[in-house]
C-alpha cells in the first residue's frame, strides 16, 4: 500500500513538472511614452524652428495584431516666430509660439513581429485635437479679449520599430491650423514631422 501511495504521488510530481508554463514576451504593453524632436515643413517652417515633444499613451489591444492608443502629447517650440493674427477687424502682430498640445486617438498595427516575440516593426494612424498657442505681445493688448491660440484637427501617420520595450519611431504630422480659424495667415502651414525614442511597459 504504502509502495502504491509512493508511485501514486511521484506520477503526480513528475506530470506538475510537465505541465509548467514559463512565461513568455508579451508585445502588448499598455504603457507609453515618446520622445521627439520636431522639424516643421512648407510654410510652417516659417513658424519655428523646432519642437521637443513629450507623448504618453495608453494601449487597448483590439485584434491579435491590432491595437487602439488614447493619449496626449505636448510640445515645446524652439524659437517661435511672429505671426500675424486677425482680432477685432484689425490685424496684430503675436510673439512667437512656445507651446502646442495634442490630444487624440491611433490605430495601431503589427506590420511584424519576431517569432520569439522581442522585436516588432508597428504602423501608427491617428487622428486628434490640436492647438498651437501665442502670447498676447503687448500690455495695451491685455483688456482685448481674445485667445491667442490656433486650433484644430490632426491627423498623423507613423511607424515604429521595437525591441525589448524600446525602440525608435518617425511620425508625419498634418494640422491646417487655419481650416477651423481664419484668424491666422492664409498658408499658415500645416506639415511636420518627427523622429523620436519610444518605450513601454505594464504596471
Amino acid at each position: 500500500m504504502k509502495k502504491l501511495l509512493f508511485f501514486i504521488l511521484f506520477v503526480l510530481q513528475v506530470n506538475a513538472q510537465d505541465t509548467i508554463v514559463f512565461p513568455k514576451i508579451d508585445l502588448f504593453k499598455r504603457n507609453i511614452i515618446e520622445v521627439s524632436y520636431g522639424i516643421p515643413l512648407g510654410n510652417l517652417s516659417n513658424k519655428y524652428e523646432a519642437s521637443i515633444t513629450t507623448g504618453l499613451y495608453f494601449r487597448t489591444k483590439i485584434g491579435k495584431v491590432q491595437f487602439f492608443d488614447f493619449g496626449a502629447e505636448l510640445s515645446g517650440i524652439i524659437r517661435g516666430k511672429e505671426v500675424d493674427f486677425k482680432v477685432n477687424n484689425q490685424t496684430i502682430l503675436l510673439d512667437g509660439s512656445k507651446s502646442s498640445f495634442l490630444l487624440g486617438f491611433r490605430y495601431t498595427l503589427f506590420l511584424y513581429r519576431s517569432p520569439n516575440e522581442i522585436f516588432h516593426i508597428e504602423s501608427n494612424s491617428g487622428t486628434g485635437w490640436k492647438y498651437l498657442h501665442y502670447s498676447k505681445p503687448k500690455e495695451e493688448l491685455e483688456a482685448i479679449d481674445f485667445k491667442p491660440q490656433l486650433n484644430t484637427i490632426a491627423v498623423t501617420q507613423g511607424v515604429k520599430i521595437m525591441f525589448y520595450g524600446f525602440g525608435i519611431h518617425c511620425n508625419y504630422h498634418y494640422a491646417p491650423y487655419n481650416l477651423f480659424d481664419g484668424r491666422s495667415e492664409r498658408n499658415f502651414g500645416s506639415s511636420s514631422i518627427q523622429f523620436g525614442v519610444s518605450g513601454s511597459w505594464n504596471f
